[in-house]
């Protein structure tokens, strides 16, 4: 028997049977065919609109859900954990020499059993200005909305939908790959709050 414990305040525990094969490895995989991507993000053409895609895994934020596996072996969901999506756009106007970008992204997270689909899914809007320092290092900085937000239950437990939340992030990076800090909590149906602070690893390109 698996329990699947969450530290959500109101609930509760429960125990199901939970059969564990092996543990899915998300991997990405991105081909340019021709078109144009800047050497860095910050560096954009000035007065040019174009295209922004990116990914990102993040970690941390309170603990949101517990998973005992038959074999023995826990996984711990964290409210900050996942691997996020996202395209959007972007433009560097002639007057700043900051690139603004606006992206929609997918984030989400799930447990390494197969046959369930328990983790946490939410959609991510996120706007930032990235300024280009020497040697193709850029910082970057903005607000970000995360929507939609779902603990899934899969049946194991019940759904916990969360509101609306907006907090900031800060980047820092060089050409293409950076590192972030996302300071964001989570508020629903319950008192008090969970944080989904977390810190990532993110990879941009901008056409």
């Amino acid at each position: 028997m698996n329990v699947f414990d969450s530290s959500i305040p109101g609930v509760l525990r429960y125990k199901v049977r939970v059969h564990v094969a092996t543990v899915a490895v998300l991997a990405a995989a991105l081909a340019f065919a021709g078109g144009r991507a800047e050497a860095a993000p910050g560096v954009g053409e000035p007065g040019r609109l174009g295209l922004v895609f990116e990914t990102a895994a993040e970690f941390g934020g309170d603990d949101i859900l517990k998973v005992l596996y038959t074999n023995g072996s826990t996984q711990t969901i964290r409210a900050g954990q996942g691997v996020t999506v996202g395209i959007g756009v972007h433009y560097q106007p002639y007057s700043l020499p900051i690139d603004f970008a606006a992206t929609v992204g997918y984030k989400f997270v799930r447990t390494a059993a197969y046959d369930t689909n328990l983790g946490v899914d939410r959609v991510v809007i996120k706007f930032t200005g990235t300024y280009a320092l020497p040697n193709r290092f850029w910082i970057a900085a903005g607000p970000v909305w995360h929507t939609a937000t779902k603990l899934k239950g899969d049946g194991y437990l019940p759904d916990v939908n969360f509101d609306d939340s907006v907090g900031g992030t800060v980047g820092i990076g060089w050409r293409w790959i950076g590192l972030t800090y996302t300071n964001i909590r989570y508020h629903g149906a319950f008192p008090g709050s969970v944080d989904a602070s977390n810190e990532g690893v993110t990879f941009a390109w901008k056409f």
